[in-house]
């Protein structure tokens, strides 16, 4: 049967999933309805039981092909299972060729099939000992529903053949040719029916064969084995392949949360298994076409949705608004579907297949010219495979439409008994290349992770010698710090010097970039101020501003900084015993006293221009006052609404303890390292009446 109106395939072509058990059992389900202990009984059910591998054609024993001539005639009249009606003026056809090769136009609905087969057809299957009961082996064409009469009475249908018809994959069966006329002919009718829109050009029935049973179960067990080997077992591997991916893929989103591509790729293999399963129940006839329909719309459009956004995550593509509307479009064509206008969707299906096949390719591609190795090593086998099944889709869709000729449709391969066509080679390609890039890209992304992790673990360990954990508290002075990089290592930096007077020097840093880099940065500038010898704040910056810059301009001169130029913010603070505060900066956030901040002269950050002189101020801090420094990663929190922490939020926490203030930015949301350095001024010698007075040096 040529089904004109069918549905337009999708990017590959939906495969079948289950085992041999289940298409045992349901296989029984298509067989006739009426028991063997009837007259008209059929012997599918004891074929059934056989397993589905065609019997050696030596054990095969005389069937007769009754391929014609059959009467046909278009319409429906239950008088004409009659064997008394006269169906002379009705057209001879042969089962073996169209129905539209034979004058007989396309239609939609009932046809019927009259043979009478005389004495001597009958008679060559009996023997002077034995009179063995004769059947008949019944092949539908697809989807065709038939009823099955001997000599006008009911001997076997298919499931769709009821009361209440609906179109199911009609397996081949067996009814009972029992009793003869008094001629000692039988007369055969087959009623059959496809509804719309489905219109019949091939004709519904594709064999009749006539045997004693036993041939004929030998014939039914080869007619099943071939349907197996043409529709189930290419799709079995297949879908067992994907369905063995799935879990691989939930295997590999476990172990690396943070890429997500690895779980789409398992709802991908899901959604082909889904698929699958919808074409197990039909094939099988357990689910009629019209939900088969439905079901397999939904599921290839949500196939091409899911492989869309496996393609985004592994590409890392950020410009994903066209995805997202070519996802939605996608998605909504089932729905268009469901409407009257189905040569509308079958015309869109074609348009959003190209389309899906595009941009799936333009995605690869840009992500292999962007250095993405993998994503270029995938290109390839979709871009072949998506060709193939593409041409096949166009071909299938022009065909049904009569513009090309049928042999144009899609072409089927042979491995041995074995059918399959160019979705499962491109499926199985597509698949192959697939796993192998995952496993290479998992592989790969664990061994950076893994020298990432040492490394950082490495540059963690430099960096807890640099930042202090313990801080030179004494009789003068009460210290207290918070240190919270973003990624376990971060650029910030402080340093807290005792000097020979019993006054303290305080650096406090923030080097730009995060990570790795950033911390083995502010490790050289660390290293540097241990080396400074001078301890006046503004001489310390010039000089980590040479060192910064003769870095940057001198390749090898210090390794840590040859990724890339860089610069710092920093704060230089030098206080006495007697509340005294030399104060320089280098484009860094100015300290708080008593929750107030402190007015310094601007100057530009580390690294920026070589010549750069750092202004110094000085302050009287009296006994009790507490003076804050901190890094911009306090003020610049910002939570899930996008809003700032902000000076006004970090003046109010500023006179907190330091570990406090660096907690609530950090619950605020954490963006960028922050440190928080506290000083309480317990000196007696800074003890004084008045208010603290203000020199500018």
């Amino acid at each position: 049967m040529k089904i004109v109106g069918r549905t337009t395939s999708l990017v590959f072509p939906r495969l079948i999933l289950g085992g041999l058990a289940m298409a045992c059992a349901c296989m029984a389900q298509t067989a006739p309805t009426q028991p063997k202990s009837t007259p008209a009984t059929s012997a599918a059910p004891a074929a059934s039981a056989a397993a589905p591998v065609p019997t050696e054609p030596s054990s095969i024993r005389t069937v007769l092909n009754l391929n014609g001539p059959w009467r046909f005639q278009q319409g429906d009249d239950l008088e004409w299972a009659e064997p008394g009606f006269d169906d002379s003026q009705w057209q001879t056809v042969i089962l073996s060729e169209p129905l539209t090769a034979q004058g007989i136009d396309s239609y939609t609905g009932y046809g019927w099939y009259r043979m009478r087969l005389g004495p001597q057809q009958l008679a060559q299957f009996k023997s002077a000992s034995a009179n063995p009961p004769l059947e008949l082996l019944v092949s539908s064409n697809s989807i065709g529903q038939l009823d099955v009469f001997v000599n006008g009475l009911e001997a076997g249908h298919t499931r769709g053949m009821t009361e209440r018809q609906a179109m199911y994959q009609s397996p081949p069966f067996v009814v009972r040719l029992s009793g003869t006329d008094a001629t000692g002919s039988a007369v055969v009718a087959i009623r059959s029916w496809a509804g719309p829109p489905y219109t019949i050009g091939r004709g519904l029935i594709d064999k009749i064969e006539l045997g004693t049973d036993d041939d004929v179960a030998d014939r039914l067990s080869m007619a099943i084995g071939r349907q197996w080997n043409e529709h189930v077992t290419a799709a079995l591997v297949v879908t067992f392949l994907f369905l063995c991916v799935a879990p691989l893929g939930a295997a590999l989103y476990t172990w690396q949360r943070h890429h997500a591509e690895y779980l789409w790729l398992a709802l991908l293999c899901l959604s082909v298994a889904a698929g699958g399963a919808a074409d197990v129940a039909f094939g099988l006839a357990a689910m009629p076409v019209d939900v088969y329909r439905v079901f397999d719309s939904w599921m290839g459009r949500i196939f091409m949705a899911v492989t869309l956004e496996f393609v985004l995550r592994f590409t890392a593509t950020k410009e994903r608004r066209t995805v997202r509307i070519l996802q939605v479009a996608v998605l909504l064509l089932p729905i268009v579907a469901m409407t009257p206008f189905q040569q509308v969707y079958e015309v869109l299906s074609v348009a959003a297949e190209i389309a899906f096949c595009a941009m799936v390719c333009v995605l690869l591609y840009r992500a292999w010219r962007r250095g993405k190795q993998e994503a270029g090593v995938m290109l390839l086998p979709f871009l072949l495979g998506a060709t193939a099944d593409s041409a096949d889709t166009i071909l299938d869709f022009a065909a049904s439409k009569h513009w090309l000729p049928q042999q144009f449709a899609s072409h089927r391969f042979h491995l041995g008994p074995i059918e399959f066509g160019t979705g499962t080679i491109a499926y199985t390609v597509f698949l192959t290349s697939l796993v192998a890039v995952i496993l290479f890209r998992f592989i790969r992304i664990s061994e950076i992770e893994q020298r990432s992790t040492a490394e950082i673990a490495a540059a963690r360990s430099v960096q807890a010698l640099l930042i202090p954990t313990q801080l030179p508290s004494n009789k003068n002075f009460m210290l207290e710090s918070a240190y919270l990089p973003v990624n376990g290592v971060g650029g910030d930096f402080f340093q807290v010097l005792p000097l020979k007077d019993d006054s303290l020097l305080i650096v406090v840093g923030d080097v730009s970039g995060k990570g790795l880099q950033a911390a083995m940065n502010s490790s050289t500038l660390v290293g540097a101020l241990r080396n400074e010898l001078s301890h006046d704040p503004g001489t310390v910056l010039d000089h980590l501003n040479h060192v910064l810059l003769g870095a940057v301009s001198s390749p090898g001169a210090v390794p840590e900084l040859d990724a890339a130029p860089c610069f710092a913010t920093c704060l230089c603070a030098r206080i006495y015993p007697d509340g005294t505060l030399t104060v320089a900066n280098a484009g860094h956030l100015s300290p708080y006293r008593d929750g107030r901040e402190l007015e310094l002269p601007p100057g530009l950050p580390l690294g920026v221009i070589a010549d750069s002189h750092y202004e110094q101020a000085t302050f009287l801090l009296n006994r009790g006052d507490r003076l804050v420094f901190l890094s911009d990663g306090v003020v610049e929190a910002t939570n899930a609404e996008g809003e700032l922490f902000g000076f006004e939020r970090t003046q109010q926490v500023s006179n907190e303890p330091a570990r406090y203030i660096a907690q609530t930015a950090q619950r605020f949301g954490q963006t960028d390292d922050i440190t928080v350095v506290s000083l309480y001024v317990a000196s007696r010698a800074a003890e004084r009446t008045s208010e603290q007075a203000l020199q500018i040096s």
